[in-house]
């Protein structure tokens, strides 16, 4: 999984070399939003345009409706054999089972969807079903040697002649356009050809979100769904098709069905689609292209395949989708694998809000594991945590007093820096009053509110947040904090948690992050450091962290920070993969936390360093964590650390 994915996010990149992503993105997230803005008036003219060319326009409301339309076309085609190319669609209205019951052979043709017909499972990726099937279970179900040659060839001559004696053949479609009445589908195979071509009867089911309204809107899908997808500037296959098969002779006398099928139906499917659309938040969900690359750069994805991700549809998409067309407990439990490290929105091609919308999906879950219970229930209570880390020995930061000159810094801690990890709180500390500030440190300030938000308790989060504020209200100074995921929380996440108290948003706008500050006071020349002196040949890799990098755009800085500090950085091998902690993520899932951070290990030994540092406190822990438990001699350290290290000792 790991192997392969990682080569679809590689061959992607390559696919972009000849094409501006964000450019491209916003183009097409425009023109989506646009065609569902109009989609009733496109649904009418999709279905005028189709009916004038010979094609049956049928609208179903939900899968039940959509599985008694496609069965009563079949029953009426005679339909002993029904071949079908590549449809999450069918897969989500339950189609094959539904069509065998009524006595049809169902044959998937899509090499990877045949490969799970047969092993009685269910797709394990959007755009790679068999993504999860070793070559030896490929060897076994097809009875052929353990060769890809010989299993394609094996499967080919099987398929041959059900193509031929179907009376049916289904697809989906990868777009309708109002404007033609033509649907267009984009594969790798040529079995979609055979399967829309051979059979007398054609049934196309889609979403109603797939109507575009011209063919610039198709084209504009085409640019970007097989590069995100699989890195391809365009894909084998792009069928364009427009009714059913329609002939002219020398006299013009026109004949349907000649050469491809006499009829040609597109079952346009709803089943909560319009409830979608009628949504602020969701209704950019139904701009998917079904790329599938959420699911390439998911790193939980990766360590546990699409079979635990989801449901019918898997990856970071397919948590969005699935309680609108299958009900919300079908996502209880998988929705809890998100780390909200906002990977998926970063590559989505049409910038899809996946993490907010897996989160307000995540307000109504019901299924959480014991541990998670009782932390958010312990967590709120502030003197009831704090007695519980006394008893533990998790004592809290401890400042030297301020001296008494110098303009003053106010220091918000974080709940972790201030009873796990004080030393970033310490080092912050030393770097301000190098540079001539005052430290400030309100003994009153608890939490952030991020982590019971991340699990859903949005009015937890907002009250918990408040109450930072408050405490923080009688303050001096720019806030710093050493925590760049509590920054976010604080002055990017909060205002969609709820309402929050208008005397208290600014003191959110005092806020800074430590990476940014300490950075100007090194360009500006504040801090102490040796002269003429490198970094006494230390070489740190720097882990970015989820929130620092894509909420925060933190990538140079920090980096640059420590190279100002005498340090050498390198980068680690595909940065962007999150290293497990995820708040309460590494709660619910520690053992695929632990998967996460041992590849971020693994990752860092190819380096060569010694040291790891990074700038939130939730990656420090977790990432020091596995490296002790593994026995590694490497030193896991705040960003802010190695900067104070590097001071002149005062004279």
């Amino acid at each position: 999984m790991v192997r392969v994915m990682t080569a679809l996010r590689e061959r992607r990149a390559v696919g972009f070399e000849s094409l501006d992503f964000e450019r491209g993105r916003q183009d097409l997230k425009a023109r989506r939003l646009d065609n569902l803005h109009q989609l009733p008036a496109l649904l009418t003219q999709f279905r005028e345009r189709l009916e004038e060319v010979g094609g049956t326009f049928h609208l179903a409301r939900d899968a039940e409706e959509a599985r008694t339309i496609i069965g009563d076309i079949c029953r009426r085609a005679g339909a002993g054999i029904v071949t079908k190319s590549k449809s999450m669609a069918t897969e989500e209205i339950f189609l094959n089972p539904y069509l065998e019951s009524m006595g049809m052979e169902v044959v998937e043709t899509d090499l990877g969807e045949r490969a799970v017909q047969l092993l009685h499972e269910h797709p394990s990726h959007l755009i790679a079903p068999a993504i999860h099937v070793t070559i030896e279970q490929w060897a076994k179900t097809f009875d052929a040697p353990p060769d890809p040659a010989q299993i394609q060839a094996k499967v080919r001559a099987e398929l041959r002649q059900k193509f031929i004696n179907a009376s049916v053949g289904i697809s989906g479609a990868n777009f309708a356009i109002a404007e033609t009445g033509t649907i267009g589908i984009v594969t790798n195979e040529g079995n979609a050809d055979l399967t829309v071509t051979l059979p007398p009867v054609h049934i196309a089911l889609f979403g109603i979100d797939k109507v575009v309204a011209t063919l610039d809107d198709a084209v504009a899908i085409l640019r970007m769904l097989p590069r995100s997808g699989t890195g391809q500037r365009i894909s084998t296959y792009v069928n364009w098709i427009t009714g059913p098969s329609r002939s002219a002779d020398i006299g013009f006398s026109l004949t349907i069905g000649a050469h491809g099928p006499k009829e040609m139906h597109c079952v346009v499917l709803d089943n909560g689609r319009e409830e979608m659309r009628a949504d602020p938040l969701f209704k950019g969900a139904l701009t998917c292209v079904r790329c599938g690359a959420c699911s390439n750069a998911c790193p939980p994805f990766m360590a546990v395949t699409g079979h635990q991700f989801g449901y019918v549809y898997n990856g970071p998409i397919g948590l969005v989708l699935t309680p609108f067309h299958h009900g919300e407990a079908a996502v209880d439990l998988p929705q809890s694998l998100c780390t909200q490290c906002n990977a998926c929105q970063e590559i989505c091609p049409v910038d899809i809000e996946l993490p907010r919308m897996i989160l307000e999906h995540r307000r109504h879950s019901h299924k959480k594991s014991l541990a998670k219970r009782g932390l958010l229930a312990l967590w709120p209570r502030k003197h009831l945590v704090q007695a519980a880390m006394d008893v533990a020995g998790r004592r809290r930061l401890a400042l030297p007093r301020p001296g008494a000159g110098g303009e003053p810094v106010t220091l918000f801690a974080s709940c972790l820096v201030d009873r796990v990890l004080p030393e970033a709180g310490k080092a912050l500390a030393r770097i301000v009053e190098a540079a001539g500030y005052r430290m400030e440190f309100p003994r009153a300030q608890w939490c952030c509110g991020l982590m019971p938000a991340n699990a859903g308790k949005f009015e937890a989060g907002v009250r918990l947040n408040s109450d930072l504020l408050r405490a923080l209200k009688d303050s001096e100074g720019p806030i710093v904090t050493p925590s760049a995921s509590c920054f976010g929380a604080v002055t990017i996440d909060a205002a969609e948690w709820g309402q929050q108290d208008p005397e208290l948003v600014g003191i959110a706008g005092r806020m800074r992050d430590s990476t940014r500050f300490v950075l100007e006071l090194l360009e500006e020349e504040r801090l102490p450091l040796p002269s003429g002196e490198g970094g006494g040949g230390s070489r740190v890799a720097y882990h970015d962290s989820c929130q620092s990098l894509r909420q925060l755009g933190l990538k140079a800085e920090p980096r640059r920070v420590l190279q100002l500090a005498g340090y050498e950085v390198v980068d680690l091998p595909d940065i962007a993969n999150c290293c497990g902690f995820g708040g309460t993520f590494s709660v619910d899932w520690p053992q695929v936390a632990d998967r996460l951070a041992q590849w971020k290990l693994d990752a860092v030994a190819k380096t060569g360093a010694t040291v790891v540092a990074s700038d939130n406190p939730g990656c420090l822990m977790h990432i020091r964590d596995a490296a002790r438990r593994r026995g590694l001699d490497l030193r896991v350290a705040h960003v802010l650390e190695l900067v104070a290290e590097r001071l002149a000792s005062p004279s």
